[in-house]
């Protein structure tokens, strides 16, 4: 009984998948945009830090991610770093965050932005600096785009 109640759920969930009449959160997949600069990830860095304060808006939050990894990384069963450095930046714009949700409440989890500045062990000399283009609900499309052209400006202004 129990296993026809789950194949009866997971054929009802097939059919409303392919009908649209549930949202996949797969489906809309994010881009991930990656620059590559040469150059010093104290330097860079601290380039997206200015940027981002210099369009107006506070950083709430820098995550050390490479500090992370690199302490837990044994406790996985991992040998080696992924990164050198790596740290990720989360701001957000007031103004284009009412815009957002006011396009659909559930745009929220769009808001904090994310850039992350990190060095790939493999490659010391490169920085790259790495943020998604975010999908958000449909109607969003043209604050989507503001948001999008706010983080380019950042990343621009940081690896002039």
């Amino acid at each position: 009984m129990k296993k026809s109640i789950q194949l009866s759920f997971l054929l009802l969930l097939a059919f409303q998948l392919s009908m649209g009449l549930v949202t996949n959160s797969l489906a809309a997949e994010e881009k991930v945009v990656t620059v590559k600069v040469e150059g010093d990830f104290v330097d860079v860095s601290a380039s997206v830090r200015s940027a981002i304060v210099g369009k107006g808006i506070n950083i709430s939050n820098k995550v050390p991610a490479s500090e992370m990894l690199h302490r837990t990384r044994a406790d996985f069963g991992y040998d080696e770093n992924v990164y050198l450095q790596a740290e990720s930046y989360e701001f957000c714009s007031a103004r284009l965050s009412h815009k957002l949700v006011r396009q659909h409440p559930d745009n929220i989890v769009l808001c904090p932005f994310i850039i992350s500045v990190y060095v790939v062990a493999d490659e010391p000399e490169i920085v790259r600096i790495s943020y998604r283009i975010p999908s958000g609900k449909p109607g969003s499309e043209a604050v989507i785009n503001e948001i999008v052209e706010l983080i380019e400006g950042i990343v621009e202004d940081a690896t002039w």
